[in-house]
């Protein structure tokens, strides 16, 4: 965990928070600029509002994705070499991790050493036995499919039901044009509101940043 150990750096830290004092300085000149256009030029600033407002469709974009794609037909096909990979691997992994396992080393390997002790040899042996009961399963599935092929299509066609996440989702892709709609009615108003926001922003953020330079 490498980046566990930046963070932990003064260096890193600094260069965070003047970043973070940069980019809202940045927004609320922004802001402080659109909010004066609304009270002085309200046309010209909805006018902007209605150029940026392109609405990009997430379930257009993931529908591809969301196709149900099944691929029991192969996995029988080929049942006795999908078998072999799995009850093979499974069990050169298994001899590995129940004769070979170095906690130090997977520490180290993990990054873990920057933690608590008792911590880092807690997660190292947790990942272990997890990687052991991942294993042994890929051995019985190797089994079952070699040897039991109608209860691994049962199972599959237990566990496989297809579950949308755009069905799921649905109406969460709609526009919500309400704050647009009461900006266009009250331009002057929301310009006064945006005005104040930004100053607040800013007066906040510019005494921050004579702290991190």
């Amino acid at each position: 965990m490498e980046w566990l150990n930046m963070l932990g750096s003064h260096a890193v830290r600094l260069w965070l928070a003047q970043a973070a004092v940069i980019f809202f300085l940045v927004s609320g000149a922004a802001l402080l600029a659109f909010g004066i256009s609304l009270i002085i030029n309200s046309a010209a600033a909805l006018r902007l509002i209605g150029k940026m407002n392109h609405w990009v469709s997430f379930r257009a974009a993931t529908r591809s994705i969301e196709v149900p794609r099944d691929t029991r037909s192969i996995v029988l096909r080929y049942r006795y070499a999908f078998a072999v990979v799995f009850v093979a691997g499974g069990l050169f992994v298994l001899h590995g991790l129940l004769t070979q396992f170095n906690t130090r080393a997977a520490i180290t390997l993990l990054g873990l050493q920057v933690i608590n002790p008792r911590a880092a040899d807690w997660l190292a042996d947790s990942l272990r036995w997890a990687l052991v009961l991942g294993n042994a399963l890929a051995v019985v599935a190797g089994i079952m499919l070699a040897f039991f092929p109608a209860s691994v299509s049962a199972l599959e066609a237990l566990g496989g039901k297809w579950i949308s996440s755009r069905q799921a989702t649905k109406g969460a892709n709609d526009m919500h044009m309400k704050m647009d709609g009461w900006v266009a009615i009250h331009p002057r108003e929301s310009g006064g509101i945006i005005v104040l926001v930004a100053l607040v922003m800013i007066g906040i953020f510019g005494m921050m940043a004579s702290k991190v330079w």
